[in-house]
């Protein structure tokens, strides 16, 4: 995450990093076991970080987004939701970037918990949201496919999403396939300019 810190700042962004495992007792998590924070809290961690960026005199509280990784992507896909955005500061994120989420449950015969963890695309989406996916992901069960299904139906109702696939890449590609995160990282970029308005270099 630091690193992505230093990416962001190069091309004129601020940006804070959110640990929410870590004050709760752990380090990491395991699909679809162990979670050291609920998603819902991840989401809520996010809408505290906004609203901290939001009281500082250095940052445009209005043009604010949220990047999420796996995990935190998941987390991302909620804050775009209208159920979630309600209770956010100033309305949520003005724009949502996902690496390879979690969008919808692959399998039937997990637990309700991991259910619950696994569905995170809803049909209220209300922020222009991207997500980057890597076509090979086999992190979970037909992820990537599943993903790109449940955007296209969301797309066809008018719902302010898209993702993109990028060729020969897995689960977290932006540090394990150097040409698919280089296309991604570009991608990236213009998605937030759009939404958020170019930075000043």
């Amino acid at each position: 995450m630091p690193g992505w810190a230093a990416r962001l700042r190069r091309i004129g962004y601020a940006s804070v990093i959110v640990d929410s495992f870590t004050p709760r007792g752990g380090a990491a998590c395991s699909i679809p076991t162990y979670f050291p924070a609920t998603l819902d809290q991840v989401t809520e961690d996010a809408f505290a970080a906004l609203a901290w960026l939001r009281g500082r005199s250095d940052i445009d509280g209005e043009r604010v987004g949220v990047l999420g990784f796996s995990y935190g992507a998941s987390a991302a896909l909620r804050t775009s939701s209208a159920r979630y955005r309600k209770n956010a500061p100033g309305g949520g994120f003005r724009a949502a970037a996902a690496y390879y989420p979690l969008c919808i449950s692959p399998r039937a015969d997990w637990p309700s918990a991991g259910q619950e963890r696994a569905n995170n695309l809803f049909g209220d989406i209300a922020t222009p949201t991207l997500i980057l996916m890597g076509a090979d992901d086999s992190d979970t069960p037909d992820v990537a496919q599943n993903c790109a299904r449940k955007v296209a139906e969301l797309a066809r109702q008018g719902r302010a999403i898209a993702i993109t696939m990028y060729p020969n890449a897995d689960h977290v590609f932006d540090v394990r396939q150097p040409v698919a995160a280089a296309k991604a990282f570009e991608d990236l970029q213009t998605f937030f300019n759009r939404h958020l308005g170019r930075p000043a270099q």
